[in-house]
This record gives C-alpha cells, structure tokens and sequence, in this order.
C-alpha cells in the first residue's frame, strides 16, 4: 500500500511541475512574441531566416566540399543547430530576472523556468530543421538516410545547451559578469563546434583534439543521419551521454545553490 500510494505521489507531483512548465512556456511565448498568433511565427522564422542567410553566402562562394557532400543541406543543419545552442546558453542569463517573482510560488522552481525556454527554443529547431531537410530533399540534394539518428542528435545538442544553460543562470544569479562572458564565449565557440567542417577534413592531432568536444560528436551523429555512407563520421553515443549527465548534475546542484539566495 505505502508502495502503491507513493507511486501515486510521485505521479501527482510530476502532473504539478508539468502544468508548472507548460505555463512558464505559455508566459515565455506571450511575453516574448505578444498573444497574436502571427507573432509566435517569429519563433520559426528567426531560425530559418538567418539558417538561409548564412547557407546563402556558403553557396556564393562556392565552395566545394570534400566526398560530393552538398552544401546546401550541409550548411542548413550546421548552422540551425548552433542557433538553438546560442539562444538556449544566451537566454540563460536573463531567466532569473524576468522571472524573479514566480520565485515566491513553492511549486515553480528555477530548473522549470529554464526547462520552459529549452523546450521552445529545442522544438523550433526540430521543426525549422525537419522544413530545412524537406526542402533540401525537393530541390535534389538527397533525402536524409537515417531521420531519426538526426533527431537524437539533436536532442543531444539541446540537453547539453540546457546543462551550460543552468550553470550560466546560476552564475548569472551571482555577477552580472557571467552575462557579459557568455555571449562573446559562444560566438568563439561557433568555429569550434562543428557546425561547419567534419573532424575528418582535419589533420589526425586537431581531429583527435577536436573528439573530445561533445557538440562536435553530435554534429557528427547529425550529418551521419543526414549523408549516412557518403561520409565518414566518429562519435560515441556513451560519451555524449556521460557529458550530458555531469553537466545537468552540475547545473542542478548549482540552481540549488542559489535559489536561497534568491528568495532569502
């Protein structure tokens, strides 16, 4: 019975912090894109815009890519990606303060509030990324060989920008410095991240350097499910996996740490 009725408990309590995250998502879409329907467009279209943008000056200069990869769909899903990681870790810094208030509400917590903006920004790229693929598909630059290797790709990128993500709101809780930092940290990582090479267009010691990256691996596992046996790629599911869960333990433990600081 104690069994039965704390099952039911737990049940109960993930219902409250469901319902908690759905409304903190909610207030994140009308705060950020008003309450007319055209607004939440930007969502989507933001993405795709700038993804186009930077594929666009790719193809103008016609760069050739190693293995007859095409650049129009190497490109799409290298930089959509990245723009989801950038607005995830950007966005971190000024959760707390938009949103300091709901701090006073036992049942809303700061891991919900950050947990709200992930799961906005990670399915605009899913969708932005599935419109980009169709259309690279239609206009001939080949159908992706495993969509659902590319989704779990990408599930990784988003839990990885959420775990730097909880670090950065938990410092940024702390110094307005870890604000200042962040943004031009991301932009350098930009060329480090894979969003535009593959680490075998690399010499042996940068490619063996570049391995233990985890954004990199999971571009690799990206364009794996993208191109399949057209490329090479190397990457370890268990790796990424290991990354992710230190970083979320580590992110967890430090929005604990100053949550009582916060509401003290």
């Amino acid at each position: 019975m104690s069994g039965a009725a704390s099952q039911r408990g737990f049940a109960g309590a993930l219902q409250v912090q469901g319902r908690v995250i759905g409304a903190l998502l909610m207030r994140e879409l009308h705060t950020r894109f008003g309450r007319e329907n055209l607004g939440y467009v930007w969502l989507f279209a933001e993405p795709a815009m700038l993804g186009f943008a930077v594929t666009s000056l790719h193809l103008i200069t016609e760069a050739h890519l190693p293995n007859g990869i095409p650049p129009l769909a190497f490109y799409l899903i290298g930089y959509i990606p990245f723009y989801m990681l950038r607005a995830i870790i950007n966005r971190a810094a000024s959760t707390i303060d938009s949103n300091r208030t709901l701090l006073y509400h036992r049942q809303v917590t700061l891991s919900d509030m950050l947990v709200a903006r992930t799961l906005l920004e990670g399915a605009a790229c899913l969708v932005v990324t599935a419109v980009a693929t169709l259309w690279s598909g239609v206009v001939g630059d080949g159908w992706p060989e495993d969509p659902m290797k590319m989704v779990y790709g990408i599930v990784l990128m988003v839990w990885w920008s959420h775990g730097i993500a909880m670090l950065v709101a938990a410092g940024s809780a702390l110094t307005e410095l870890v604000d200042r930092f962040v943004h031009p940290a991301v932009y350098i990582f930009m060329p480090l991240s894979g969003a535009f090479f593959m680490k075998d267009w690399m010499g042996p010691t940068v490619a063996w350097i570049l391995w233990f990256n985890p954004v990199v691996q999971m571009y690799e596992m990206i364009r794996d499910g993208q191109f399949g046996e057209r490329i090479f790629t190397d990457y370890d599911v268990g790796y990424m996996l290991a990354h992710n869960v230190a970083l979320t333990l580590l992110g967890l433990a430090a929005l604990r740490a100053v949550r009582g600081k916060l509401v003290g």
